[in-house]
């Protein structure tokens, strides 16, 4: 076994000093890396599947998570990552804060430590009060780290479907308050090509055989970079006829003098405990910081709360509830219209009073173009669903051809402890079975969330196609109670939470952009606690709407039928001119 003996709050020491180890005096280029592997089973770090060797961390037979992180300066991540650039260009001296994140729609949905309510697809927020600077200095910036960008100046040029369907223009941001944010379900062309430093990056980290990365998380700001990657791992046995543990599912760290300040490597596992209605997940394992003088093997035991509500325990043979915890879930209805309804419906356990005073309960959606609200239907509402914000494209008369953006965002922010309100807690009497069998009666809450949408026109169907409706889908809301960042007492439990949120915590585009963060420390100023789907999926779930759309094969009757509908109309209303004329003309004459 690794010597482990040493207490959480060295740990927090440790995790302090690496992060001093960015002192300006130090070479720009050099690179702090962070990797932290997450076992989904209670397995402690041993010399099986931790070793640890001068230099050097070997991982072995891991299930579960593997996250990543490095921190430098850009000028140093483009170097370590073989793109050169000239005096001058892409030196990170550039305006504002740019953000970026990508999840994979087809990566297992992320369970803590890490928020599971990444919205598949990709994001982009730069945070400006010149957003034209902003986006002038950065492009180059962006496309040198993620791939191609249309950096031309913004005129406006172009069709809006090319605005759509090609590479990135600033055009297509929606402002979010001091932010200007995107969101495309699919990956933009170019996203992490092989030119691209990001893909460099993480070609080097990709360990044998291990899927792609499940999430990316881009921070650049004042000439700073922040990547994180997260992996979902798991055991290979067929890879290995021999039975060699060693080479099953290993993954090796090791210490570059040239290009690194400091490497750490942990390996943690999840530990839950309740205690008066708030649930505690406690991340026990084993820390390594690897520098120029070594490396030290210390205890690391986390204790924060969960930013996840526990869900529903289930039979797993019949998926029926035993215990009711917390979840939702969401549906478009009725499934074919233009006017459909978004309907989320919360249901949690009667401890969710107790856990979440002072906080508010927000639901989030995030719509493709082809969804769009009404804000002033939404504004009528208030008092049945709650106070709503709207972002983005909101223009009724606009078809899916003609949009320029992505589409918009809907937030409402419920508040269910008013009984005029129809999202109010409806209690329901409630039989909880434990793993035993034994029966006790309780009480569980339901709030329905119900947000009126209206579809575009979609562009019409091909040639020789005889479909009459388009499915369009978007991803179900995400849902949250947001409270104000909780005050702690006495400096080391303040600094456990801090290394705490350092491991953990990769807040969601675009759910973060829309609170307030401290102006000095860039810090947030509130807690995000979500509410999982139920029952819980693989994927991130979206809803489905099908959609009445039109047939170029009807081209020549629609045309027919408008020209014949229109020369009815002018006729009509010739005919009520002449009849009104001469009805004035006769009555004039007879009053004569």
């Amino acid at each position: 076994m690794l010597p482990l003996s040493i207490s959480a709050a060295v740990l927090v020491a440790t995790l302090g000093i690496a992060a001093a180890a960015g002192s300006p005096d130090t070479d720009s280029t050099l690179l702090q890396h962070r990797h932290s592997f997450f076992s989904t089973l209670p397995v402690e770090p041993s010399d099986e599947n931790f070793r640890v060797g001068r230099h050097q961390v070997k991982v072995i037979d891991l299930t579960g998570f593997r996250e990543w992180e490095v921190k430098g300066s850009l000028h140093g991540l483009l170097q370590v990552a073989g793109k050169t650039t000239s005096e001058g260009e892409s030196q990170g001296d550039v305006s504002g804060k740019v953000h970026v994140q990508w999840f994979d729609s087809k990566a297992p949905l992320l369970r803590p430590p890490f928020i599971p309510t990444y919205i598949p697809g990709f994001h982009m927020a730069i945070t400006s009060d010149d957003f034209a600077k902003a986006w002038k200095e950065n492009c180059p910036v962006i496309s040198d780290l993620i791939g191609s960008v249309d950096c031309r100046e913004i005129t406006g040029e172009g069709t809006p479907l090319e605005r759509i369907h090609n590479t990135l223009r600033a055009e297509d941001l929606t402002v979010i308050y001091k932010h200007h944010y995107l969101h495309k379900t699919t990956d933009p062309a170019g996203f992490l090509s092989s030119s691209s430093a990001v893909s460099s990056l993480i070609s080097q980290q990709q360990a044998g055989s291990t899927p792609g990365p499940a999430l990316i998380d881009l921070v650049l700001h004042k000439g700073e970079i922040t990547l994180k990657v997260i992996w979902a791992t798991g055991t290979n046995n067929n890879d290995n006829k021999d039975g060699d543990k060693s080479q099953q599912n290993a993954i090796g760290i090791s210490f570059n003098e040239k290009t690194d300040k400091v490497v750490e490597v942990g390996w943690f596992y999840r530990e839950i405990t309740e205690q008066d209605y708030s649930v505690y997940d406690h991340y026990l394992g084993a820390i390594v910081k690897m520098d120029r003088e070594g490396e030290e093997v210390n205890e690391a035991m986390i204790q924060t709360r969960s930013p996840v509500f526990p869900p529903h325990r289930r039979d797993f043979s019949t998926g029926n509830i035993r215990a009711y915890g917390h979840g939702f879930n969401s549906t478009m209805t009725p499934s074919q219209s233009f006017h459909p309804h978004s309907v989320t419906t919360i249901r949690s356990n009667p401890n969710i009073q107790e856990t979440t005073a002072g906080c508010d309960l927000h639901v989030l959606q995030v719509l493709p173009a082809g969804y769009f609200v009404d804000p002033f239907q939404l504004e009528g509402l208030a008092p049945e669903i709650g106070e709503s914000t709207v972002f983005g494209e909101t223009d009724l008369e606009k078809p899916v051809g003609v949009v320029a953006g992505w589409g918009s965002l809907v937030m409402v922010k419920a508040q269910p402890e008013e009984s005029v309100k129809t999202s109010k807690w409806t209690p329901h009497n409630i039989t909880n079975i434990d793993t035993k069998g034994v029966k006790t009666d309780a009480v569980s809450y339901t709030s329905v969330v119900d947000i009126p949408m209206h579809m575009r026109y979609q562009p019409p169907i091909e040639q020789g196609n005889p479909a009459t409706h388009v499915t369009v889908e978007t991803p179900w809301p995400i849902v949250a109670w947001v409270c104000p960042v909780a005050t702690t007492n006495g400096e080391e439990s303040a600094a456990l939470n801090a290394a705490a949120k350092k491991l953990f915590h990769i807040p969601a585009l675009p759910f973060s952009l829309l609170f307030p963060r401290d102006a000095k420390t860039d810090r947030e100023t509130v807690d995000f606690r979500f509410i999982l789907p139920d029952p819980i999926p693989k994927q991130f779930p979206t809803a489905q709407m099908s959609v009445p759309v039109g047939r170029l094969d009807d081209m020549n009757l629609v045309r027919a039928a408008t020209f014949a509908m229109a020369g009815a109309g002018t006729l009509a209303v010739a005919l009520a001119l002449v009849r009104t004329v001469a009805g004035r003309t006769s009555g004039k004459g007879k009053q004569d």
